[in-house]
């Protein structure tokens, strides 16, 4: 098993998260097919609380999408 370590708060994912994120970020004026990028994960709570100003971002839309 790989051990991931969460972008935001440093500790290890465990895989009872379930709702854990990777998330990719690109260069968003790179068009090109294979953009350079760089990958992170976190887990789901670290996620909902950091990436949600003003947008609401909740793992629970990728586990069940509506």
């Amino acid at each position: 098993m790989c051990d991931y370590a969460c972008w935001f708060c440093k500790e290890t994912i465990e895989e009872h998260d379930a709702k854990a994120v990777y998330i990719r970020v690109t260069n968003l004026w790179f068009v090109e097919n294979l953009q350079p990028s760089q990958e992170f994960q976190a887990h789901s709570e670290c996620a909902k609380r950091n990436l949600s100003a003003g947008y609401k971002f909740d793992p629970d839309d990728l586990m069940n999408p509506q």
